[in-house]
């Protein structure tokens, strides 16, 4: 009987040591699993915004290389456009005055490589990603003014709206010009 009582207390103890243990230990791992994905989608938006600063990089070295070389200008300008394309949905990770200079990058570089059908489009993204926005030139000058002058100068010739926009004064002067050679 002696025997028989310390063979049920060995096998309770055998049983019962594991369950009380087990007992601190959660029996999902739900939240672990949740942990894991959030360290995913961190690490994702981190690549992400990796790869967008480098994009940026490559783009303006193209852009510092370009001299007066057009082919160089538009190739900066495909890159600053392929960059923004590469964010796709998760635009909202980069912060907003960054790509605000990239994409103003790219559409100055359109424009120096002739390319002013896909200045305006880059233009209407800059627009849809300012929401309201403007980047200001050192002189105060307004980045959407100057554009808008420069890409829609031919089809408005109003000299006192082009004297109203706050776009450089160079750039209203040669429109100025160009238009006075127009008409004379």
């Amino acid at each position: 009987m002696k025997h028989l009582s310390s063979k049920i207390r060995a096998a309770f103890a055998t049983l019962a040591i594991p369950l009380a243990v087990s007992a601190c230990q959660p029996t999902t791992m739900s939240g672990s699993a949740s942990a894991v994905e959030y360290r995913y989608e961190r690490f994702a938006d981190i690549q992400v915004k990796v790869n967008y600063d480098e994009c940026r990089k490559v783009a303006f070295a193209i852009d510092k290389d370009a001299g007066a070389d057009a082919s160089r200008f538009l190739a900066s300008a495909e890159k600053f456009e392929s960059c923004e394309l590469m964010l796709g949905d998760a635009s909202n990770i980069i912060d907003q005055d960054m790509r605000l200079k990239a994409i103003a990058m790219g559409v100055q570089n359109y424009i120096k490589g002739g390319d002013l059908a896909k200045a305006r489009t880059m233009l209407e993204h800059f627009e849809q990603v300012a929401d309201g926005a403007d980047l200001l030139y050192p002189d105060s000058t307004s980045f959407l003014a100057s554009m808008h002058v420069l890409l829609n100068a031919p089809r408005n010739k109003n000299a006192l709206q082009l004297a109203s926009q706050n776009a450089k004064g160079e750039i209203k002067d040669e429109i100025r010009r160009a238009w006075y050679w127009q008409t004379n």
